[in-house]
């Protein structure tokens, strides 16, 4: 399971894919390994499949991807199982315990279906902009992607359901350790930031143009319904995780604007980047609390939450090709 070495051709893939997916259907899940596939095309490709926290996810998707039909294509896939279900710890292990090499890498979250041409869109661009360590696609389905798409366009960002990340900032991830803190809820913002800082918000400004956004780049998902009881509770227990999401905002902006600290410098965990600035900040912190108790929501969360070990590595659970 260790890192090929990018020196071998023969095991480089020229693309590199990440899907991150924990809650999804396998049906949901499946429909967005089928778009990667047919976005890959005839090109050399490895696609990791990360699920946490769901084994009968893993299994039910690993199951898919050894016995269902391809089309004839030079696309790896592989599925791996982690029992911690935390996205922040499933993308830590894909940047240093198995990612293939491969310019750029590309991550997408595991409900979305991106376009046939999303994929070769975005590294063509990313290759046109060689001051940009990172390129992202923008939204098209859903009540705000409208307003989002046309603010990123304008001011500049990062969207987390399709994003890439050029060879050589995948190389200075690895190289300077860095790692996101182990429940984090705001993971691709926090990483947004640190990329808008060259990875170095102690020697560097901040500069949008370090993410090129492309205007046609895209995906398709089902949107959530609230008139739907499933969906209604998810919409409930967002609540909690977006005031959490809020809280973490607030600290990184402290690590990385305030403080000047490197991003390899973020503590272990969401809760412990939190409660620095809370300790460094009490003033600003309450305030914050004061003005929107649904704040304590977030602590409350951050308090309650199981921390994985980093210890744990991913379990490959399905390949294909087979063998």
């Amino acid at each position: 399971m260790s890192t090929p070495e990018f020196g071998s051709p023969e095991k480089r893939p020229a693309w590199s894919i990440a899907v991150f997916s924990s809650r999804e259907k396998p049906d949901v899940l499946g429909a967005t390994v089928r778009a990667i596939e047919a976005a890959v095309g005839q090109r050399s490709a490895t696609l990791d499949v990360m699920v946490n926290g769901n084994r009968p996810l893993a299994e039910s998707i690993g199951h898919r991807v050894v016995h269902g039909s391809h089309t004839p294509t030079r696309l790896e896939i592989r599925v791996w199982y982690l029992q911690a279900g935390d996205k922040s710890h499933a993308w830590n292990c894909f940047i240093h315990d198995i990612w293939p090499g491969g310019d750029p890498t590309f991550f997408i979250d595991g409900y979305a279906q991106v376009h046939t041409d999303a994929l070769s869109l975005i590294a063509e661009g990313l290759a046109g902009a060689p001051d940009a360590l990172a390129a992202s696609g923008v939204p098209t389905v859903g009540r705000s992607a409208k307003a989002l798409r046309e603010e990123m366009l304008r001011v500049g960002g990062a969207h987390g359901n399709l994003y890439a990340l050029r060879e050589a900032t995948m190389a200075r991830l690895r190289s300077s350790k860095f790692r996101l803190p182990l429940g984090l809820y705001r993971t691709d913002p926090l990483l947004t930031s640190a990329l808008c800082f060259g990875l170095e918000p102690q020697r560097a400004e901040w500069k949008w143009s370090r993410i090129f956004v492309h205007p046609t780049a895209s995906w398709d998902f089902t949107p959530l319904d609230w008139r739907r009881p499933s969906d209604a509770l998810t919409y409930f227990k967002r609540f909690a995780r977006h005031s959490q999401g809020e809280l973490e905002k607030m600290a990184y902006k402290h690590h990385f604007v305030t403080r000047r600290a490197s991003p390899e410098s973020l503590p272990e965990t969401a809760a412990q980047l939190v409660q620095d600035w809370r300790n460094a900040c009490p003033r600003e912190s309450g305030m914050a609390i004061i003005r929107r108790p649904i704040l304590l929501l977030g602590l409350r969360r951050l308090r309650r939450l199981t921390v994985p070990s980093r210890q744990e590595k991913p379990q490959l659970i399905a390949q294909y090709p087979v063998g």
